[in-house]
């Protein structure tokens, strides 16, 4: 009914719930994967192996990024769904995607692990179109459930409770599970203004905003940008 209808509480932008942003965050680290795998594909097609210090780069940007994924999945399955489900009932195809998504995140983590530990560039060469297929079906599965759950699941959330509600329920929990990797990608494609307006508007206060800062700062020196550097350049 329209009375319980509490969709115009909301009064940001869906775009701007953090939901949609870690979905964002999520989307620009599988853009730098794809970078990554090009830049490696037209390296070994040169004649140039994958060199050490890319391999370290690339598994501490993966290492970082299959966590996020998980723990961004573990957040809806453990936090989020049990929660929503109270008062709505979750899109069925949202809740089956996650298991075939768990299986492409193990075979890419398994396949990724065993390229970078890899030294020999003919095993390179034949290990790097398995492992960029398999990535290929992982990007195309996320892009599609963010969407779903963007354009289903978000809505019935903001029309079945109210932004106080999700922020004591839910947003609370994953913030207070959030590794300081995870916070640096979460946060990496966002400005300093839009940070600003984020924190503001989350209620966090100034003191956790600057930890906060502390840990993407961390994450930028030693996460992205030795990955932009050793396995962006050629791309």
């Amino acid at each position: 009914m329209a009375a319980e209808d509490k969709t115009s509480l909301w009064t940001h932008p869906l775009e701007s719930d953090g939901w949609y942003r870690a979905h964002n965050a999520l989307r620009a680290d599988m853009q730098a994967v794809k970078g990554m795998l090009t830049a490696f594909q037209e390296q070994v097609a040169a004649g140039k192996a994958i060199r050490s210090e890319q391999a370290a780069a690339a598994s501490r940007f993966l290492d970082a990024f299959f966590k996020f994924l998980h723990h961004h999945h573990q957040n809806e399955d453990d936090i989020a769904t049990p929660y929503l489900s109270s008062r709505f009932e979750m899109p069925s195809k949202i809740c089956v995607d996650h298991q075939r998504l768990m299986e492409l995140m193990d075979a890419f983590d398994s396949g990724s692990k065993k390229l970078l530990a890899s030294t020999s560039l003919e095993e390179q060469a034949n290990l790097l179109p398995g492992v960029a297929d398999v990535f290929a079906q992982l990007q195309t599965l996320c892009l599609e459930h963010f969407k779903e759950e963007e354009e289903e699941a978000m809505p019935l959330m903001r029309k079945h409770f109210t932004p106080q509600e999700i922020e004591q329920n839910v947003v609370s929990k994953i913030l207070r599970g959030m590794s300081p990797n995870d916070v640096g990608a979460f946060f990496r494609t966002m400005g300093r203004d839009e940070f600003r307006v984020f924190a503001k508007r989350e209620g966090i206060p100034f003191f956790v905003r600057w930890i906060l800062a502390w840990h993407c700062r961390g994450y930028n020196k030693k996460i992205w940008l030795p990955f932009e550097q050793q396995c962006l350049a050629a791309a």
